[in-house]
């Protein structure tokens, strides 16, 4: 009787004390779970109770709440897209892995034409400008950069946007 209060109260004791983790994404989601890594792009996470591993963009991240510890680590910032003067808040992202966690919007598209007057580097400018400012029309963040060409005096540029919900 006595070891079976004993190992009733270990249990008890274990669940109470078995704090889990909390993540903050911007868009108002908080995730419960255990944080196994948090690298440079991505955190890594298991939700309670699996043990597959799960990972998020730290675009898509705020915060994360630590259980045991009740540390708070700031992860980023949020990024928003306000009105169509925002464009140059727009970040290009060349990995999908950082886009998990992020809601897909629509595809755009940009080029300059055959004949300008801009250098190299001035027509691959123009093109990601373009590129941008068409993001923030649609109040998305992130553009996924999906091909980038060069032809003769011309730059095309394609992507799929990204925003948080």
């Amino acid at each position: 009787m006595k070891s079976t209060f004993i190992l009733g109260l270990t249990l008890l004791s274990s669940v109470l004390f078995a704090q889990v983790d909390k993540i903050y994404k911007h868009n108002g989601e908080i995730v419960e779970g255990h944080v196994k890594k948090v690298g440079e792009f991505t955190v890594e996470f298991s939700y309670e109770g699996e043990d597959a591993v799960t990972s998020l963009s730290r675009y898509a991240v705020g915060k994360i709440f630590y259980g045991k510890s009740t540390r708070i680590e700031d992860i980023s910032d949020k990024i928003e897209i306000t009105d169509d003067d925002d464009w140059t808040k727009v970040i290009i992202l060349e990995d999908k892995s950082l886009v998990a966690g992020l809601k897909k919007g629509d595809d755009l598209k940009s080029k300059t034409g055959w004949v300008n007057f801009r250098s190299g580097n001035g027509k691959d400018e123009k093109a990601e400008k373009r590129l941008k400012q068409q993001a923030a029309d649609e109040r998305c963040p992130f553009i996924l950069l999906l091909s980038d060409k060069t032809v003769g005096k011309s730059a095309k540029k394609t992507g799929t946007c990204y925003k948080y919900n």
